[in-house]
C-alpha cells in the first residue's frame, strides 16, 4: 500500500499495483508540489520529484523500512495551517501517516534537498529557497531526526529519485525546458508570497533521466556539481 497525500489535504491510499512507470529501472510514483508519499520497501515503489525553491524532507525507518517524501513550496503561512503545501503541514501529515504504518521516531533519519535560487533573483536570507531550507534543518533538530545529507540551495533545479534502502539519486539541471518550466512556477510562488508573508518561527510529472550522481553516504554533505 502507497499512502498519498494531496494538495487539498486529502490521503489517498492505493494499492503498489497501480504504478507502471519506471525510472532507472523502478517503478515511480511522482510526488507533485504540494504532496507527499509514503511506502514500505517491500512495495518495490520509488519515488520521485522535480525541485527549485521548493524542499523534499525525505524521511526512513531503518526497522519497517517504510520510506517518505515531500514536496513543499513555503514553510508556513499566517493564515493557515492546513494546506500541505506548506512545510509544518505537510512534514507533520506524512509523519502521522508513518507512525500509522508502524514507524518509530526512534528509528527514522531524514535527508533534505532542494531550496534552490532558480530565478537568481536573491541569494540572501530572505530567498524563499533559503526559507525553505532553513525551515527543514530546523524542524529535523526540533524533533530529533538525525539528519544524514543534504544537498540544497544553488542556482539550479533537482531531480531526485528515493529508493529503497533510503537509496537517492539525483541529477541537478541546467539552463534547458526543464529549468523554464520550474522558473515559470517560480514567478507564481514569488505573487503567493506577497499575499502570505512567511513566518520564521518554527516550535516544537517531468521524466527524471540521466541521473548522474547517488546519495547513498552518511553523515557527508553532498556537494553542488
Amino acid at each position: 500500500m502507497i499512502v498519498i497525500g494531496h494538495k487539498d489535504g486529502s490521503i489517498e491510499k492505493t494499492s503498489a499495483v497501480r504504478f507502471t512507470q519506471k525510472t532507472k529501472g523502478y517503478l515511480t510514483h511522482t510526488v507533485i508540489g504540494g504532496e507527499f508519499a509514503v511506502g514500505n520497501d517491500i512495495e518495490q515503489i520509488a519515488f520521485k520529484t522535480l525541485l527549485g525553491s521548493c524542499v523534499a524532507i525525505m524521511f526512513y525507518d531503518k526497522v519497517t523500512k517504510i520510506k517518505g517524501m515531500n514536496h513543499f513550496l513555503l514553510p508556513k503561512t499566517s493564515n493557515t495551517n492546513d494546506d500541505m503545501k506548506y512545510g509544518l503541514y505537510s512534514v507533520e501529515a506524512m509523519l502521522n501517516e508513518m507512525y500509522k504504518l508502524g514507524c518509530n521516531k526512534g528509528n527514522m533519519v531524514a535527508k533534505i534537498s532542494g531550496g534552490a535560487d532558480i530565478m537568481q533573483i536573491n541569494l540572501s536570507a530572505q530567498s524563499i529557497g533559503f526559507r525553505n531550507v532553513e525551515f527543514a534543518k530546523d524542524f529535523c533538530k526540533a524533533e530529533g531526526f538525525k539528519l544524514l545529507s543534504e544537498h540544497t540551495r544553488g542556482e539550479h533545479g533537482r531531480l531526485i529519485l528515493l529508493a529503497n534502502e533510503f537509496e537517492t539519486f539525483i541529477k541537478v539541471t541546467q539552463k534547458s525546458e526543464t529549468d523554464n518550466k520550474i522558473i515559470l512556477e517560480e514567478k507564481s510562488l514569488q505573487q503567493e508570497i506577497t499575499k502570505a508573508p512567511v513566518i520564521k518561527e518554527y516550535v516544537g510529472g517531468v521524466e527524471l533521466f540521466g541521473f548522474d550522481t547517488k546519495d547513498t553516504q552518511p553523515e557527508m554533505e553532498i556537494e553542488l556539481f
